[in-house]
């Protein structure tokens, strides 16, 4: 499923740039225009993590998150949204929402910021995962 390290290091820097992160004192920040700096992630964790641990950092979402959707992001399809053409397939260093390909349905990285109980979170996953056993 995952691409050589090689690429997968490529990867990872696109998203670094795609997110205009700083590095600074072996860590990498947050410096956009009106708004505090704040640190996102350290080199130690950038190095031993995947894309989507990366993607979910950046985005403020808990581990629980990332283990599900690690050992599942092979059911979801990576989306951006495009003005005139709606939501378009991307790479998933790309990507703002997940569609789920068994029920169509769509998740956006901001709504599940929003789920903060893990229980919360365990309910639509549990949802998600009947629709592949139909």
């Amino acid at each position: 499923m995952y691409k050589s390290k090689e690429k997968n290091k490529d990867d990872k820097y696109l998203l670094i740039e795609k997110y205009h992160l700083q590095h600074e004192n072996n860590a990498w920040y947050s410096d956009r225009e009106n708004s505090h700096k704040h640190l996102i992630l350290k080199d130690a964790f950038f190095e031993r993590t995947d894309i989507i641990g990366l993607l979910f950092r950046i985005n403020k979402l808990c581990m629980a998150k990332v283990k599900y959707f690690r050992a599942n992001i092979d059911k979801f399809e990576p989306l951006k949204y495009h003005y005139k053409d709606g939501f378009i397939s991307v790479p998933l260093l790309d990507a703002y929402f997940l569609r789920h390909r068994a029920s169509g349905y769509i998740l956006d990285f901001r709504y599940l910021q929003t789920i903060t109980v893990y229980d919360d979170f365990v309910a639509p996953c549990n949802e998600l995962d009947a629709f592949e056993n139909k």
